[in-house]
């Protein structure tokens, strides 16, 4: 009698193990917004009220028990709340986009300091796309009515250049190498000078482009350069192995290894997904965060997945190792874990050769500048009237970002200075 009972019991368990196998059904997309850049941090609800997701740095969201018919609702504090109804082609598929709206309210109101953040660059015809930096000023992609506008910028806000492209352009972006590059959909600019015999540059233009495609193919892998070598970057084992390489510049040798690494607990996860055949989705696996900066001619590898910081010189030896701490913290059994507030970034101050992070707590940054003898990093700025600042940069002591100015849903670059 007992054996026949733990028999029912066993096969009343497989089947509903089936059933619910059955009934697991994914969907995944990503956020966007009026310009198609990726939002972070949207809170993605079923039935209105029930959590199932969160939105990473690439606007991707992941639910595993979606069905048919099922109102999503996405909510953001900069963003109008979106909803979207499942329909059955977005059932294990990857191509859902949910574009959001900026919400069209004014600014929360914040202290009024002496150092607060203040509107940099305003145009009331313009809003901001994207922009970046380099030490001969700001460069900045702007939509104005129905076309563009690339902008030169001096650190004071001067127009030194303007050129009119086409509204297509949404990103601009600096390589390893210094050059600054226009990006399309469908291709990649190079912005160049005409520059007179004294040196002053004149003609902002594009002077090349290729596909954008063959852009990313080609420099997307390049992550810094010293003036004898190059270092390319490469993940593996579903971005849970990663090396850097490096490359003689103007050489056809075979590029020969700087560093590698590998998080052994994620490569045990992913190896677990894989003998269970749990049908995971290995595309959707984070990448180890490991970026390397080159400075004066060294290396600087901040190995987070290996506690510490590696200084090689310019042609790839070691020379140095720091610990490096900041991004954990200690539980009550002692044991080391990753906060999860911190968000896996870094911002490089060129002009003063320093470095940041940013910790994110309900959508608020605090900025912290590291200390890189002792891996320690010590908190400088909280941005709490500015939730969801966008594409944060450092030049020269002074925090750059794009945010909201609350009228006709326009985009603005920000400025206020570390203390």
């Amino acid at each position: 009698m007992k054996k026949l009972t733990l028999f029912l019991l066993l096969l009343g368990f497989g089947f509903i193990h089936q059933i619910v196998a059955q009934e697991r059904q994914i969907i995944q997309g990503y956020c966007k917004d009026d310009n198609g850049k990726a939002i972070e941090n949207v809170s993605v609800y079923a039935y209105d009220s029930l959590l199932v997701s969160v939105t990473d740095e690439q606007g991707r969201f992941t639910y595993g028990y979606a069905q048919t018919g099922l109102k999503l609702r996405f909510a953001h504090m900069v963003f109008e709340p979106t909803y979207y109804t499942i329909k059955d082609k977005d059932i294990n598929g990857k191509n859902l986009t949910i574009k959001m709206k900026t919400k069209s309210h004014e600014l929360l109101e914040v202290e009024v300091t002496a150092n607060a953040p203040h509107i940099a660059f305003d145009n009331p015809v313009m809003t901001v796309i994207d922009y970046t930096l380099r030490e001969d000023g700001i460069y900045l992609i702007a939509y104005r009515r129905r076309n563009s506008a690339l902008l030169h910028l001096s650190f004071d806000m001067d127009t030194l250049h303007e050129m009119k492209i086409s509204s297509r352009y949404k990103y601009i972006t600096k390589d390893a190498f210094g050059d600054i590059y226009a990006i399309n959909d469908y291709q990649a600019s190079q912005v160049g000078f005409m520059e007179l015999d004294n040196g002053k540059k004149i003609l902002m233009n594009f002077y090349h482009s290729m596909s954008r495609k063959t852009f990313y193919d080609k420099y997307s892998t390049i992550v810094a350069a010293s003036d004898s070598v190059f270092i390319t970057g490469r993940y593996f084992y579903f971005n849970k192995e990663m090396g850097y390489y490096c490359n003689i510049l103007g050489s056809d040798n075979e590029p020969y290894l700087l560093h590698y690494i590998v998080d052994e607990e994620g490569r045990d996860d992913i190896s677990l997904m894989i003998r269970t055949k749990t049908g995971i989705d290995f595309w959707a696996t984070t990448r180890i965060y490991n970026p390397l900066y080159a400075i004066d001619n060294k290396f600087y590898l901040f190995a987070y997945t290996d506690h510490e910081t590696l200084v090689f010189d310019a042609v790839g030896n070691e020379l140095e190792r720091y610990p490096l701490t900041f991004h954990e913290y200690r539980k009550w059994n002692g044991k080391m874990e990753l906060d999860r507030r911190w968000k896996q970034k870094m911002l490089y101050d060129a002009a003063r050769k320093e470095f940041y992070t940013f910790f994110v707590n309900d959508g608020i940054y605090t900025l912290k500048r590291i200390d890189l003898k002792t891996g320690t990093a010590t908190s400088v700025m909280d941005l709490s009237g500015y939730p969801f600042a966008q594409n944060m940069r450092i030049h020269d002591g002074v925090l750059y970002f794009i945010y909201p100015t609350g009228i006709n849903h326009r985009k603005a670059l920000y400025q206020v200075r570390i203390e």
